[in-house]
């Protein structure tokens, strides 16, 4: 049977900001407009959605489910509500115009007026057995692998943050970018920005920040019609080990998590890590983006840091990584983040980047999750 074809035709982004004067809802539909503007098509077109929802999947109204039929006026054919942003609400509806549940799906997500500067942000610490009653939040989660990887292969703690000062500048040139102008950084301000929680530092962790971002999905045929460039979704796959941030994490458990991902990904997509032009990786912190490169199988476990610092992942870098200044830099718009990286891998596709541009690029991998969290993603998308 013919592998049906699909491909994003549109994105829209928000401005990106630490904190903004308007909600969810506003910043969410400001986005999915400038995405339709983006693909030439109007709501009436749209039959599927993937977003927060309370629906089937869940009737729980916390911050960010929103009955969408009522805000935008109209009923859908296909709902994506089990985990609706990144490359999961991708590859969903994908899968659903694949197989004519919708012919038309945009996903989308963000958030703001929810972020209290003096405050860590709530979805940092959800309200689980062995999160709440303890304190632990999102970076401990990473912090307790990351801990078994440093002890055990003692990496070059400069090399190490070379990588987060890389993805730093890069998004310290965007002008998109919250962080813009902030910097240049070095690896040794990595290193001398205050200790989170061992072994990462403050500027090794992701930005929690404000904005919305969209992309529609449609059929390859349907794109024809459209007026960007389509962008393919050649392959995609997740590993979920557990339940995201209730269990403790094991770094025996989830050091090679993502591995077969990968592999079902390149295999779907008919090619091999060697012809990936760009990776746009969850870079919640800076070890994670190590872990991904090992995982990939470009390199040994535990060399990971030595491999990119000698290949380079900037923008004249053999593996150019996270181009927009990814989560560390760009932004991380909380349920909404992993969209972003689909949004920036598209730009880059397009020759669109707001950032750097890597110059003639067919082929993006897009990663989202990771050790911590004990689930992981991944997609690959070409011109």
């Amino acid at each position: 049977m013919k592998k049906p074809e699909v491909a994003i035709v549109g994105i829209g982004i928000t401005k990106q900001a630490k904190s903004m004067d308007t909600n969810t809802i506003q910043i969410c539909q400001e986005a999915v407009q400038k995405a339709l503007d983006d693909a030439g098509m109007n709501m009436a077109e749209v039959d599927g959605i993937a977003a927060r929802w309370p629906g089937p999947g869940g009737t729980e109204l916390d911050p960010g489910v929103v009955d969408w039929t009522g805000i935008f006026g109209k009923p859908f054919r296909w709902v994506g509500d089990t985990y609706p942003q990144g490359i999961p609400g991708l590859l969903d509806a994908a899968a659903a115009v694949s197989f004519g549940l919708c012919n038309v799906a945009i996903v989308f997500g963000g958030q703001a007026g929810v972020l209290k500067r003096e405050h860590l942000a709530d979805y940092t610490q959800p309200t689980n057995e062995f999160v709440e009653p303890w304190g632990l939040f999102t970076a401990a989660h990473f912090a307790m692998v990351a801990q078994v990887y440093f002890q055990k292969f003692e990496p070059d703690r400069l090399k190490m943050s070379y990588i987060a000062a890389e993805i730093r500048n890069a998004g310290a040139q965007n002008p998109e970018a919250v962080m813009y102008e902030k910097g240049p950084y070095t690896p040794e301000d990595i290193i001398q920005s205050p200790k989170i929680a061992e072994p990462f530092h403050l500027l090794d962790l992701c930005l929690a920040t404000e904005g919305a971002s969209a992309f529609i999905i449609t059929s390859t045929e349907r794109a024809r019609d459209c007026p960007q460039k389509p962008i393919r979704i050649l392959g995609g796959s997740s590993e979920w080990y557990r339940q995201q941030y209730v269990n403790p994490v094991r770094y025996d458990e989830v050091k090679n998590l993502g591995k077969e991902a990968f592999q079902r990904a390149f295999k779907q997509a008919e090619l091999g890590v060697e012809d990936i032009d760009l990776f746009e990786l969850y870079d919640i912190n800076t070890w994670e983006i190590v872990r991904q490169f090992e995982t990939l199988g470009l390199c040994d476990e535990g060399g990971g840091s030595d491999f990119l610092f000698e290949n380079g992942i900037g923008a004249n870098g053999k593996y150019p990584t996270n181009t927009d200044g990814g989560l560390l830099s760009f932004s991380h718009t909380g349920w909404g983040g992993p969209n972003l990286k689909v949004i920036e891998a598209v730009r880059q596709l397009r020759g669109q980047a707001s950032g750097f541009q890597v110059q003639e690029a067919k082929h993006a991998l897009v990663t989202g999750a990771g050790s911590g969290a004990q689930y992981f993603n991944a997609a690959v998308l070409s011109v």
